[in-house]
């Protein structure tokens, strides 16, 4: 729990430091918002790429489970045929090996899907993350914004006829 509690504090202490950094004047504001352009317009691409990993992992599962659909029935319709699954005979000398071939690019392949869909997961969490960090520093930028132009207006006082 206090590894949660220590995880929190460090963030806090981490977006106080940015809102600091956010207050010095050298920091221009357009040089700012085109920077959260830029993160932003990322995101957006990490998340049309997240979406391709997903669709191409998708489509490699469906076929898949569809290769071994048609095995199924085809081993069905050999035992209803008469002809055993196990008492086929050989198809030649090289029909082992190429069977242990397969069986290895199978392995390979789910291999790959499984790494692919974990790629997509954490792109998707980045993404998430980067978003939601982008929404706080839009909204205290604004906060900031509006403060700062609230306290230019007091500085400069109310200007009465008896000033002038």
């Amino acid at each position: 729990m206090s590894l949660q509690w220590s995880a929190v504090a460090t963030f806090l202490y981490a977006e106080v430091c940015a809102v600091l950094l956010l207050c010095v004047p050298f920091i221009s504001a357009p040089s700012l918002l085109r920077r959260l352009v830029t993160l932003i317009s990322q995101q957006a691409t990490l998340l049309a790429s997240n979406a391709a990993f997903k669709k191409q992992a998708e489509g490699a599962s469906d076929a898949a489970k569809r290769y071994m659909e048609d095995n199924d029935q085809l081993k069905q319709e050999l035992k209803q045929a008469g002809v055993e699954v196990g008492e086929r005979p050989a198809e030649g000398p090289g029909a082992a090996e190429q069977n242990e071939a397969l069986k290895a690019e199978l392995k390979q392949l789910k291999e790959e899907l499984a790494t692919s869909k974990r790629a997509a997961e954490k792109a998707e969490r980045e993404a998430l993350a980067m978003r939601k960090q982008a929404q706080g520093l839009t909204q205290e930028y604004d906060r900031l914004l509006e403060e700062h132009g609230n306290l230019q207006m007091l500085q400069a006082g109310p200007k009465d006829k008896k000033e002038e």
